[in-house]
């Protein structure tokens, strides 16, 4: 049996979110609070953070001269009036943090705070214990501008089934029966393309779900088969691809048409010419791999 660390998805958020704080330079630190005295469940109004604080420890920083007086004279009472009047009564440096204005809970017994280490981040206003955060703006991270995108520029699919795909020989004409001009990464549709005397032009589409009507199989001939037929493959960085979207000609190959690629399901399983067969469009293959050729 395999031994796998156990992690409480909570918890790896808050260590996620206190290692960039403090490599923003942030003070903060998981941390287990204070068990004693009295403490105040806080959150922003979306509740996108949500923490403790103690009035105490609130006081001790605003105002000090009071805190001494606290316990004595029931000051520490009137702290839950005070912040509920004030719009922002926390000074919080750290972007993630900006709110408009809090959401207060009722006071609690240190014992009601939950049973494992909160992230403590300090303020002016004092510390505040998170026990959930937003997840830190990034900075984007350079390694990724040369992570790069398989471009498959298609001019359409057919959906056969095995035992047809069997007979097929060198010379047939596999006709396209849904056009689609498409620009594909992987499963996904990106948007279409033109093509032009000087290359290849692309429009950004969203996504749009796609069902697919279910018939029943009589056999394993019957398995279904999505042929794709590709015109063109290109692997672009993100720069590459972000300037497509916006305009940028992409250079076709020269008699790109009769180097067509014939795909099915993602197996590379034949060659041919595009060509038009009484109007519609359609592959004339000229060479055949019978099933053994390459995944890509």
């Amino acid at each position: 049996m395999l031994k796998l660390k156990r992690m409480d998805k909570a918890q790896h958020a808050l260590e996620l979110v206190a290692a960039v704080w403090r490599r923003q330079g942030w003070d903060v630190a998981l941390e287990t609070p204070p068990r004693h005295g009295v403490w105040l469940p806080l959150a922003d109004a979306d509740h996108r953070w949500r923490g403790w604080m103690q009035p105490s420890g609130w006081l001790a920083h605003v105002a000090p001269e009071l805190a001494g007086l606290a316990s004595a004279a029931g000051i520490e009472a009137q702290v839950l009036p005070w912040l509920a009047a004030v719009e922002q009564p926390l000074e919080l440096p750290i972007p993630e943090l900006a709110y408009q204005r809090l959401w207060l809970g009722e006071p609690v017994a240190g014992t009601a705070l939950p049973q494992r280490p909160l992230l403590r981040v300090m303020s002016a206003s004092g510390p505040l214990w998170l026990e959930s955060a937003p997840e830190p703006e990034l900075a984007d991270t350079p390694a990724l501008d040369n992570l790069g995108w398989p471009l498959r520029f298609v001019v359409g699919d057919s959906s056969v089934s095995l035992e047809l795909l069997k007979r097929v020989a060198c010379g047939d004409v596999l006709l396209v029966r849904e056009p689609a001009s498409a620009v594909r990464c992987y499963e996904k549709t990106l948007g279409f393309y033109q093509i032009l005397e000087e290359g290849i032009t692309m429009e950004w589409q969203e996504q749009q779900e796609i069902q697919d009507e279910v018939e029943p199989m009589l056999g394993m001939g019957q398995l279904p088969v999505r042929l794709e037929f590709v015109l063109h493959r290109s692997h672009l960085t993100l720069a590459e691809l972000q300037s497509l979207c916006q305009g940028q000609l992409l250079p076709l190959p020269v008699e790109a048409e009769r180097q067509m690629e014939v795909r099915a399901n993602g197996a590379l399983i034949g060659r041919g010419e595009l060509v038009q067969l009484d109007g519609q469009l359609g592959v004339e293959v000229n060479e055949w791999m019978g099933g053994t050729g390459d995944v890509e």
